[in-house]
């Protein structure tokens, strides 16, 4: 009997230096840190992968059905800006590949692509390409309006990344980070370089 009560003490007491010590572990992070803190920019120019817990995403949603008609583009300056923001948004969780335009699978330049040709625009499948196409104009960082394309160089050189601006500092994009269109927290991408508006037809 003395030996069953000596076996359960040592159980009882392993048990509790075991929860205890849990309380002293730092909880991991799943989410790498930002590019500012040497973490991997979130556009295409990456050597990360996401983590389940990103800080910097907006909405991980499914896509979803938006129709731009043309009775959107009488009302107001905001409207078309909007439907073009939503047109982006209907490419969310679609998968990203490389220099890759396809229904089901996407670069950073073909999202952009394919959201402005629902409104009219050709654009090319580069960055250089849409950074220069006309007609456009190009806007400040504090001028950026929803529907606007915004430019990237994470390398610090020739462009690397496009996506299409939704407001509040977010942006819808193909980004091999995540591995899908998504829509995240501007910020987190590094090397901003500019941005375009159009105008749709």
């Amino acid at each position: 009997m003395r030996r069953a009560l000596s076996a359960l003490s040592v159980v009882l007491i392993a048990a509790t230096i075991a929860s205890v010590s849990l309380l002293f572990v730092p909880e991991a992070s799943s989410a790498a840190p930002p590019w500012w803190k040497g973490g991997p920019s979130q556009g295409s120019f990456t050597t990360g992968k996401a983590g389940p817990n990103e800080p910097s995403l907006v909405a991980d949603t499914p896509p979803i059905e938006a129709v731009a008609e043309d009775s959107m583009f009488a009302a107001s300056a905001e409207r078309p800006r909007r439907a073009v923001v939503q047109q982006a948004r209907r490419y969310i969780g679609t998968p990203y590949r490389y220099a890759t335009c396809t229904s089901s699978r996407m670069s950073c330049t073909c999202l952009t692509k394919s959201t402005w040709a629902r409104f009219g625009r050709t654009l090319p499948m580069t960055e250089d390409g849409q950074w220069r196409y006309e007609p456009s104009k190009k806007v400040g960082y504090n001028d950026l309006k929803r529907g606007d394309i915004v430019f990237f160089a994470e390398g610090g050189g020739r462009l690397t990344h496009v996506g299409i601006y939704s407001g509040r500092g977010n942006l819808v994009h193909a980004s091999a980070y995540f591995g899908k269109v998504v829509e995240s927290k501007m910020r987190y991408i590094r090397g901003y370089s500019g941005a375009i508006k159009l105008r749709p037809r």
